[in-house]
């Protein structure tokens, strides 16, 4: 309770900053919501890209845990994959054609290329608003994101596709994916076996995406979405699946009718992630020891839950 109560106190304090920035070499603007941690220190960054469809206020639960831990979280919007795709859109052949056009190939790569640009840019400027970017240190980037943002994440952190081509970033340390997925075409072995930053993988047991389908879309089974874990290499690997949860309690956002377990499974991943970025980020020994402790995060899990680590 009492940490709680500092946490919203955290988060009242710290300001939030809604941007738009343009970059100029693609001729294309990005969106951008920053959240500050209170203080004035220097500290580790992390990138939040949500799913298709998403935008700013994708993983917004995450984000104000993130911050209120001492973190600056950038939550990025990509434009093509983002929330226009549903707007205006009179019929359902009209929703999937703009669905098929947004989970494309050419969308990864402009995702990519939306948190490159951003992690330049907020390098590059001093303040946003309210927000001082000079806070960030460059040396501990962290990457996150949720279903097609679990995508970009996978591509920044080192995924490989056929003839070993990669995006990855060496500027992202750490990595989170909730909901993430396996190749499309090639082995995930090839795919994620040289990632050796550490990488925590958040699933549930009901986390798939039927509805996909039917719009002509490749869609995920939930056994699917542990494939990449058991293919990185060993060092720093975790593996949460949480019984009963579904694909979109991952989002990090309120839904109008919580499931039963969402409670739970919100509130065990925010203390999860949060500790993860502290380990790998921070150089927390307490969080990372916290984070293999049988009394640690393995005691926060309901039965059904599977907590792996390598």
């Amino acid at each position: 309770m009492l940490f709680t109560l500092i946490a919203a106190a955290a988060i009242a304090a710290a300001p939030v900053c809604d941007a738009v920035w343009h970059d100029a070499a693609r001729d294309r603007d990005v969106p951008v919501k920053l959240r500050m941690p209170t203080g004035s220190d220097r500290v580790p960054l992390v990138v939040f890209s949500p799913g298709l469809g998403g935008d700013v206020n994708g993983g917004t639960g995450w984000g104000q845990a993130w911050a209120a831990a001492g973190m600056i979280v950038i939550h990025v919007q990509h434009p093509g994959s983002d929330s226009a795709v549903y707007l205006g859109a009179a019929k359902g052949e009209d929703i999937a054609a703009r669905v098929r056009a947004a989970a494309s190939a050419e969308q990864l790569l402009a995702r990519v290329a939306d948190v490159r640009f951003v992690l330049n840019e907020a390098m590059r400027r001093p303040v946003e608003g309210a927000c001082d970017l000079t806070r960030i240190d460059p040396d501990h980037i962290g990457m996150a994101g949720h279903s097609m943002g679990a995508w970009t994440t996978q591509a920044l952190a080192g995924q490989r596709w056929a003839g070993g081509e990669t995006l990855a970033d060496r500027r992202v340390r750490a990595a989170i994916a909730f909901s993430p997925s396996a190749p499309f075409v090639g082995s995930a072995a090839d795919a994620f076996g040289k990632i050796g930053m550490p990488f925590l993988t958040i699933t549930g047991t009901q986390d798939g995406t039927p509805v996909l389908a039917k719009m002509g879309v490749r869609p995920t089974a939930p056994p699917d979405r542990i494939i990449p874990y058991r293919a990185m290499p060993p060092g720093d690997k975790y593996l949460i699946v949480f019984d009963g949860a579904d694909h979109m309690v991952f989002s990090g956002n309120s839904r109008r009718v919580d499931r039963g377990s969402d409670v739970h499974v919100k509130s065990v991943t925010a203390a999860a992630t949060t500790a993860f970025w502290q380990a790998t980020l921070m150089g927390d020994a307490k969080a990372a020891a916290w984070l293999r402790a049988p009394t640690g995060l393995r005691g926060l899990l309901a039965a059904g839950d599977v907590l792996e680590t390598k």
